[in-house]
């Protein structure tokens, strides 16, 4: 019984690292005391969506290594965490969380099953569907949270802050640095990446003139956090790798947001799997040129 519970907590706080790829309890644990400091409904809504994801997985008698590690549990937090983010609280918002919750995690099983790279994709498409289904008329009513910016004059280093923040819907650059904070102690290289790739979007966006005022506070800037720490790595082409990735996901990003989507972390996703078959071809052309070096 002992031995559950502390799975259970494990894989609960590992749900919350793993937003940005980070099977760290320790990690997961400052998140949610990050989006707590932000907005304590969020807190409240995240912390429900991961443990309907974590029991849905259960009942669903999904892999229990992939639950123990948290897979099962980020992309239902966030989702619980956009539909407070986007809705003021009732009954149907709190209906959606839980069903949509539970949607996210059958999603992720699949695709963990079939062996399919999806990221946040289960997150984005049942948060695009709630979107749609709660903006009917008396189900629920549009919010955006006071505190989605916390301050007037920014540099490049506070723009890095709101970027990290912004993956999880949190507008203060202390829970930004938090973030931050909590990817460094779970994988160093990853955070360091991240900041890098920040920098290359805020270059990008100010390149393309785009709004100075959603660059400053990282809307244009978080998919490419996700991004650095996806594809970082100690190889030289793992710099390569996140710089095109960030560049794809950085204009798909304004692509998105010129054309009205609600982009989500669409962007990232977007950009990983069209550097995954990029990837596969560069380790296949290694493999080659050292068979032949070998044999030669």
């Amino acid at each position: 019984m002992k031995n559950n519970i502390l799975a259970f907590v494990k894989a609960f706080f590992k749900g919350f690292g793993q937003i940005m790829l980070q099977g760290n309890s320790w990690t997961g644990l400052l998140f949610i005391g990050a989006i707590i400091y932000d907005s304590v409904l969020m807190g409240f809504a995240g912390i429900l969506a991961n443990i309907v994801g974590i029991l849905t997985a259960r009942l669903m008698k999904f892999d229990e290594e992939h639950i123990h590690d948290g897979l099962f549990g980020f992309n239902a937090a966030l989702y619980g965490i956009a539909v407070v983010f986007y809705f003021q609280a009732n009954i149907w918002v709190w209906g959606a969380l839980i069903l949509g919750s539970a949607l996210t995690t059958m999603l992720m099983g699949f695709a963990l099953k079939k062996n399919v790279p999806v990221f946040t994709f289960p997150f984005i498409v049942i948060t695009w569907i709630a979107l749609y289904v709660l903006s009917i008329p008396e189900l629920a009513l549009r919010t955006v949270p006071d505190h989605f910016v916390d301050i007037e004059e920014m540099d490049d280093f506070l723009i890095e802050g709101h970027a990290f923040g912004q993956v999880i819907f949190q507008g203060s650059l202390i829970a930004g640095l938090i973030f931050f904070i909590g990817v460094f102690i779970s994988k160093p290289i990853a955070a360091l990446y991240a900041s890098a790739a920040v920098i290359v979007s805020i270059y990008i966006s100010h390149h393309g003139h785009e709004s100075t005022d959603m660059t400053n506070n990282g809307i244009f800037s978080f998919n490419a956090v996700l991004v650095g720490i996806a594809l970082s790595g100690q190889r030289v082409r793992d710099g390569v790798y996140v710089l095109i990735a960030v560049v794809i996901a950085t204009y798909f990003d304004h692509f998105m947001i010129h054309h009205g989507w609600t982009t989500l972390t669409f962007p990232f996703v977007f950009a990983m799997w069209v550097m995954e078959p990029i990837k596969r071809i560069d380790k296949w052309l290694v493999n080659r040129f050292s068979t032949e070096v070998e044999t030669s």
